[in-house]
């Protein structure tokens, strides 16, 4: 983690005055590598953008090598066809073809329209973040953003102001997970829930996992994304496996090649055009120099080790993101060291009612999104404010199941557990909480929706 921080802080301080949006989110509810897709990648892709559109559209992007006897104007005609006409490239050792049609085989398409494919570039590395937010942020119930920005107000409150909140947060968070019923509308809803418990393909807000699923698939979004494009810029520079152009570059260098000679950027190319002279056309056939190559040769090559580095490090992230969803005891350990903060667990203790109590309140009661939301809210705050939370849902929880218990009630949560024996329940040292909802200012439950 803190390295993490290390590299992240040193990427703003690089990027300068572009990465102060970064520095001053208020939340962050992403890590590392998923910074590295949708924000520095997009940065960099626009720095590309600006540069190589400064030099198009503002520099000289051609030069033609024109015969003596053109005027002035006529050369500068013929910068702007072959420039908006597409060039083509044959090297020296090789005659040109005496066949139009055959030179433009080495026709090069690409060059006009690289600032626009950097912009689509930059906003397929935008989309997945776009649509993570969209949905967490709007559809998961919860206000993500507005309850950690709330939580993190508090560490500059009074004791009083911030037990207030605590509280408020604490509440809203026991309703958000333990009142969504399985499927409470739609079609079927009954066999749909008696379908995906069988089959074991559960997935949403009504089983505890919308935030996690939704977040994994994001990353999914953005592996494809990051492979996707390199073989998108294969078909769009028009050349042969690009997606092993860094490879080439590597086996150049080790082998003392030069690796700037490529037919992928080439620098001189060929320009065929009409120039109609009264009564006849002349066809002309004149040696162009591009100097926006010279860029584009240089963006494009790093841009192929960042676009792989980064392919690579969210392949690593999906698989990591995988195996803390599909092993629990990640999930345990998590809770089990705040509770053990507050004195509400003990590895010593082998009371197996305490630990059968603390493992339904990780899988039946938390479960995947009230971990999740946890941990956001360990990543933004800190320890002492995330102890209190758990701290308060554990004595809310411990509170309900007595109740349920002394009135003959199932131990259980939304379906899960079996009915325990009776055993004495008494709050947690430091934690008051009221179980009536019209203790909660509403003020703060309505900045939750």
């Amino acid at each position: 983690m803190a390295f993490s921080l290390f590299k992240h802080h040193t990427l703003d301080h690089i990027l300068g005055p572009v990465g102060v949006y970064e520095g001053i989110r208020s939340v962050h509810d992403d890590n590392y590598i998923d910074r590295l897709s949708h924000y520095y990648t997009v940065i960099f892709l626009l720095f590309m953008q600006i540069t190589v559109a400064t030099n198009e559209y503002v520099g000289d992007p051609i030069h033609c090598f024109c015969p003596t006897e053109f005027t002035e104007n006529e050369v500068d005609y013929t910068n702007f066809v072959c420039w908006v006409s597409n060039t083509y490239h044959i090297p020296f050792s090789k005659q040109i073809p005496a066949n139009y049609e055959v030179r433009r085989n080495d026709e090069i398409t690409y060059y006009q329209w690289v600032p626009l494919i950097l912009l689509l570039m930059a906003f397929l590395f935008k989309m997945p973040r776009n649509i993570w937010k969209y949905f967490a942020y709007t559809h998961s119930g919860i206000g993500l953003k507005k309850m950690i920005d709330l939580v993190k107000s508090t560490q500059n409150d009074t004791p009083e102001e911030r037990e207030k909140k605590l509280h408020s947060v604490a509440k809203f968070i026991d309703l958000w997970m333990s009142k969504t019923a399985h499927h409470r509308a739609g079609c079927f809803p009954s066999h749909r829930s008696k379908v995906a418990t069988y089959f074991g393909l559960g997935i949403g807000r009504h089983y505890g996992n919308y935030l996690v699923f939704l977040c994994l698939f994001t990353k999914c979004l953005f592996l494809i994304n990051a492979v996707g494009q390199l073989f998108f810029l294969n078909e769009f520079l028009g050349s042969d496996k690009f997606y092993i152009y860094g490879y080439e570059v590597v086996q150049s260098i080790l082998t003392e090649n030069d690796w700037t000679r490529t037919h992928r950027f080439p620098r001189v190319t060929l320009c065929d055009f009409d120039l109609r002279q009264m009564t006849n056309v002349q066809r002309w056939t004149l040696q162009c120099v591009l100097p926006v190559n010279l860029y584009n040769e240089k963006f494009f090559i790093f841009l192929w080790f960042w676009i792989t580095i980064v392919a690579i490090l969210t392949l690593f992230n999906v698989l990591y993101s995988i195996l803390l969803i599909a092993v629990p005891n990640n999930r345990k350990s998590f809770i089990k060291k705040y509770l053990k903060f507050i004195d509400a667990y003990d590895d010593k203790n082998k009371d197996l009612f305490t630990q059968k109590l603390t493992k339904q309140f990780v899988e039946n009661y938390l479960r995947l999104d009230g971990i999740f939301l946890l941990k956001v809210i360990t990543a933004n705050t800190n320890t002492v404010m995330v102890t209190d939370i758990i701290r308060r849902l554990f004595d809310i929880y411990r509170k309900r199941q007595f109740h349920m218990e002394t009135n003959g009630v199932s131990h259980t949560v939304h379906g899960y557990g079996e009915p325990e024996t009776r055993h004495h329940v008494t709050p947690l040292k430091g934690c008051v909480v009221h179980l009536s909802e019209d203790d909660m200012p509403k003020s703060y439950m309505e900045s939750f929706v």
